[in-house]
């Protein structure tokens, strides 16, 4: 949905660097860069978009809960980059932890640095996420206890 020019511009980079291979399709936004070295689209329609997913091998892409939730939904190995306060590309850092947290579950790989991604992606490519499954009723319990410390005492 927003441009990650640094992640874009990185791979990119790397793949006219001969440093990682393959075919590697982007979905940009609006980013002001536009990658040389692989095939991009600014926006897919969600049918298209949807497809790409499916067809993908494994995605790579910032460490939002609606990207992990997309990978895992179709089981596809992910390599999150998480966007950072300090380049402008988020308000805070909070997908540092976000990245941290999924990592720890074995749901997705994390290239904290860009000079990371080379390696993170060779090893993403044997990489299974771990099944994730819903639990409602513990998320519903979490809420719970959290609303009844709201309550005056």
């Amino acid at each position: 949905m927003f441009p990650f020019d640094r992640l874009v511009r990185s791979v990119d980079e790397m793949l006219g660097r001969k440093m990682i291979d393959g075919a590697i399709v982007a979905q940009i936004g609006d980013g002001r860069y536009e990658p040389q070295h692989m095939a991009f689209d600014r926006y897919l329609a969600k049918p298209e978009y949807d497809q790409r997913i499916i067809e993908a091998t494994m995605l790579v892409g910032h460490a939002g809960a609606g990207t992990i939730a997309l990978a895992l939904k179709h089981r596809k190995p992910l390599l999150v980059v998480p966007r950072l306060k300090r380049y402008n590309e988020h308000v805070n850092d909070h997908q540092i932890v976000t990245a941290r947290k999924y990592e720890e579950l074995g749901y997705v790989l994390v290239a904290y640095e860009m000079q990371d991604i080379p390696a993170k992606l060779k090893a993403l490519t044997t990489f299974s996420p771990r099944n994730r499954e819903a639990r409602p009723q513990d998320m519903a319990c979490r809420i719970g206890r959290y609303l009844e410390t709201l309550l005056p005492p």
